[in-house]
């Protein structure tokens, strides 16, 4: 503003503004003052507020008055008005219907009206509407007076978004243009970078701007490094608080703004947090928010993928708040069991803060009542595998996303639970026991309508018989000495490959380390490169013709087995010890007859084995001490070439170590 003494000649005779491309009134006005004199003749009550404007657009054409002085001018034309409120209103909306006045002039106007307080914000979007509506000339021209006003100093960030909406609803701008009028409109804001965030802090109270519009602001603000994630977050706060109306109606509104295609993916869930935290949006409604972000998302699978993982790592939002993100993902279907994982600890990688913080966070995830049991048993192991919650931490976080999910039983569990003391466990296994229960518990529960709690009592018990019987990680039952008095074998509780007892595993030709396929699924297998004949003599690596009995038949190579009536593979050879390590190794034949008598032991056929569905023979011991002791046998089939023999629902075909007479080769 200039306060040194300049005398100039103010000829209100048509000037070049955005919005004036008819004549004005030929009002010749000479000044010869300073700028205080500019004051009194817009605050004089003899002069028409159309006189005003006319006075103040001279000032500021000429330099005489910049953005914030003309802000100041326009406060005093409007204080000036004398009448009654409707009559003041009245001034401002001929005023605002003239094309002898800017748009720029006209939303300092607007904004002073709203500022003395005879123009609400219904009033406000209505003086915006006639002031769009007012604009002459092509689109493109109206567009770019719509834009000279966003640039302009002479309104507040407030009205100028307010104005783009307005532009928008009108039909002067589209999406992409919405955009860039709001890039001007935050780009042209002056001051330090504290002001500039308080002039946007400002507009998030605004009642004139949805909050759709508001929401843009916000993404906008944080692309161009005027508010970091925290501030992003006291920003939509501020623009949940400034919400009216009912429940019913404020969740309307953030239902409109979470369908908006500019704001970004981390922004709404934002946005969702703040609903619940306000107490207006409850499980099922955040759910639904949820799902409609996702749905709302376009452009290709990997980019919407791209965005679910930039808003999980988020870290203004909390990690209740993603976790619930990744099961609406994984309910939307376009994140798989894998992908959820890397999602989960992606989240938990961007927590920050001591292992108490990050514990509390946790805790307060598996506390969700919206979130899936199996998502919240996925973060419990993701946090138990990064070491950011001790076993003993991870058996009351299981406790505790159990209370969650179950009707009834929970004090059953409970005392289960309470009763596991960590320390009867060698220190090396109790982190790998506690994953075992967090994946017994998943099995419980798969694919299940209603949650049963006696499974998942039944997987707890099993799971911590288990950390007391596994060998390299790896669970094993004893069903008794063998052939009555010989050593106490282990038996594994799962086939090689599988993950539980109730799958087949993988399949190997006699004395392979390694299976000849890449991938069973779908069907037919994927065989790796050189092994495209399958499970064949011909193929196999390790048979070779030999001459019994006059003829030739298959037999085994004998560099891969040891000599003797008795011959077993080598270790080196053997598929169990190469993979499990430690003292795991293929039982022999004669271990296998004594598992098949039925004086030691009672099999029984089965078509379903601890809640799922799959043939099979669960083999139970008899002998006195191991009484109850079993595991199962699935229907597995047989790779025979390249197809499976029997199919998968009859037979079960399992390997023994040893080598038949007729087998060895010399």
């Amino acid at each position: 503003m200039k306060k040194n003494r300049i005398i100039i000649l103010l000829l209100l005779l048509p000037l070049s503004f955005t919005a004036c491309d008819n004549m004005r009134p030929d009002i010749s006005i000479t000044v010869q003052s300073d700028y205080n004199q500019i004051i009194d003749a817009v605050s004089s009550t003899s002069r028409s507020l159309s006189d005003k404007l006319q006075l103040i657009e001279a000032a500021v054409a000429s330099g005489f008055a910049d953005g914030q002085a003309a802000q100041e001018l326009l406060q005093q034309a409007v204080s000036s008005l004398s009448g009654t409120l409707s009559e003041k209103l009245a001034a401002v909306e001929a005023a605002v219907k003239s094309q002898a006045t800017s748009l720029e002039t006209k939303l300092g106007l607007i904004e002073a009206a709203v500022t003395q307080g005879f123009a609400d914000d219904q009033a406000q979007q209505a003086l915006l509407q006639q002031a769009v509506s007012s604009l002459s000339g092509s689109l493109s021209d109206q567009l770019a007076a719509v834009e000279g006003a966003v640039k302009s100093q002479t309104a507040g960030l407030e009205t100028k978004l307010a104005l783009i909406e307005t532009a928008v609803k009108e039909g002067l701008a589209d999406e992409k243009e919405a955009q860039e009028l709001l890039l001007q409109a935050v780009t042209t804001l002056s001051g330090t970078l504290a002001e500039r965030l308080q002039a946007i802090e400002t507009a998030m109270g605004s009642q004139a701007a949805s909050l759709a519009a508001k929401l843009d602001l916000i993404e906008t603000a944080l692309k161009n490094r005027l508010a970091d994630s925290r501030e992003t977050l006291s920003l939509l706060q501020q623009a949940v608080a400034a919400l009216s109306g009912t429940a019913a109606e404020k969740l309307a509104a953030i239902d409109t703004a979470i369908q908006s295609q500019t704001a970004s993916l981390a922004t709404k869930l934002g946005l969702i947090e703040e609903a619940v935290r306000a107490g207006f949006a409850d499980g099922d409604a955040q759910q639904k928010l949820l799902q409609q972000a996702l749905e709302a998302m376009d452009g290709t699978t990997a980019n919407r993928l791209a965005a679910v993982e930039t808003a999980v790592r988020n870290q203004a939002a909390t990690l209740a708040s993603r976790l619930e993100l990744i099961d609406a993902a994984v309910r939307a279907g376009f994140v798989d069991s894998k992908k959820e994982e890397e999602l989960i600890q992606a989240a938990l990688a961007s927590l920050s803060g001591t292992y108490a913080e990050k514990l509390a966070a946790i805790d307060t995830a598996v506390m969700s009542r919206t979130d899936s049991l199996t998502t919240k048993l996925a973060l419990i192991e993701a946090a138990l595998q990064d070491s950011m919650a001790l076993a003993n931490d991870a058996i009351r976080l299981i406790e505790r996303a159990l209370s969650t999910s179950l009707v009834e039983g929970v004090d059953k569990i409970a005392a289960v639970l309470d009763t596991i003391d960590m320390t009867l466990y060698p220190s090396d296994q109790t982190a790998t026991g506690v994953i075992w229960m967090i994946k017994n518990i998943e099995t419980a529960v798969k694919d299940r309508v209603e949650i049963d709690y006696s499974a998942i009592l039944k997987a707890i018990q099993h799971s911590l018989y288990y950390m007391g019987h596994n060998i390299g990680g790896y669970e094993y039952v004893e069903l008794g000495h063998f052939k009555g008095t010989g050593p106490v074998l282990k038996w594994a509780t799962m086939n090689l490959g599988a993950s539980r007892p109730q799958e087949p595993g993988d399949y190997f030709a006699w004395g392979a380390t390694d299976p000849y396929y890449s991938s069973l699924l779908p069907p037919p297998p994927t065989w790796k490169a050189g092994k495209e004949g399958g499970y064949a003599d011909s193929t196999d690596q390790f048979a070779v013709k030999i001459l019994k009995d006059g003829s030739y038949k298959w037999g085994y190579r004998d560099d891969i087995y040891t000599a003797g009536q008795d011959s077993i593979l080598l270790f080196a050879h053997d598929a169990a010890r190469q993979h499990w390590g430690a003292s795991w190794r293929m039982p022999t034949q004669q271990e296998l007859i004594w598992l098949s008598n039925t004086e030691y032991f009672e099999w029984i056929p089965v078509t379903s084995y601890e809640g799922v569905s799959v043939k099979g023979m669960v083999i139970t011991s008899k002998e006195p001490g191991y009484e109850g002791n079993s595991i199962f046998l699935p229907v597995t089939g047989g790779l025979i070439g390249t197809a499976f023999a029997n199919g998968t629902s009859a037979w079960g075909y399992y390997w023994s170590s040893t080598v038949t007479v007729s087998e060895i080769g010399k």
